[in-house]
């Protein structure tokens, strides 16, 4: 465990693997934060590429607001994604990490779920739980979700 983030993967004594592609999904949470450093830290031992995924979760937007509104929440959103994927992009600079970063509109889960398929990611890396559920005990819903909906390893942080 890392005593500053409280990560269940320490990439200094995990064993090294076959990963090529790691996936830091981020919503600007200090859990998503820490599994993002966690991640660096596991791509640069693997020699792997870092992605880095925001998701721009419109809700139920398009169906209450009026369109000038759902247009200037989107233009909102992206501007967050960017600053949020363009903050561990330049962390993974520092680390000499090749990195591809990502802002997708769709829920997080669903944004996960396809980055991982059509980017052949390996293994995904994410905080125990973000800003919608910071202080659930283990970990949030949208973690356990993705955990149970894939077939590559997710790490929590």
């Amino acid at each position: 465990m890392d005593e500053e983030t409280d990560a269940i993967l320490d990439p200094d004594v995990s064993p090294k693997a076959d990963f090529d592609d790691v996936l830091v999904p981020t919503d600007g949470s200090k859990a998503s934060r820490a599994a993002a450093r966690q991640a660096i830290k596991f791509a640069q031992r693997n020699g792997a590429t870092l992605h880095v995924l925001y998701a721009m979760d419109m809700g139920d937007a398009d169906y209450v607001a009026v369109p000038s509104d759902i247009e200037q929440t989107r233009k909102r959103l992206q501007k967050k994604g960017e600053r949020y994927v363009a903050e561990i992009a330049d962390l993974a600079a520092e680390a000499d990490v090749p990195c591809v970063t990502s802002v997708t509109s769709n829920t997080p889960i669903e944004a996960i779920l396809e980055y991982v398929e059509e980017n052949d990611v390996d293994v995904v890396v994410m905080g125990k739980r973000g800003r919608s559920d910071p202080d659930k005990p283990l970990i949030g819903s949208i973690t356990n979700r993705v955990i149970g909906a894939l077939d590559v390893p997710v790490f929590t942080a």
